[in-house]
């Protein structure tokens, strides 16, 4: 789980954690992003993915990665979330 520092106004430092939070899996298609769109709507339709969309401290990103196992592609959605959120998300959904 990958961390970095941020600098709040008040001067305090703060962990903020990049986390994957979903994945997709998709068989060989021509265009991955294009068919990976459905999906990503309906996971941010979810009580989760709109818990993420609130609480990300960072816009939410997706990575497209190839699968080698079924020659297809592996869609993994990352949220970057503080410390008292990560807490909250690790209990609810994990």
């Amino acid at each position: 789980m990958n961390w970095e520092a941020k600098i709040l106004s008040d001067g305090t430092v703060q962990k903020i954690y990049k986390i994957c939070v979903h994945t997709i899996r998709m068989g060989d298609v021509e265009d991955p992003e294009l068919y990976a769109a459905e999906p990503i709507i309906q996971f941010e339709k979810t009580e989760k993915g709109q818990w993420l969309h609130e609480h990300s401290c960072e816009q939410m990103a997706f990575n497209i990665y190839p699968n080698p196992e079924t020659y297809g592609f592996v869609v993994a959605i990352h949220a970057w979330l503080n410390e008292q959120d990560l807490t909250y998300y690790n209990l609810k959904w994990k």
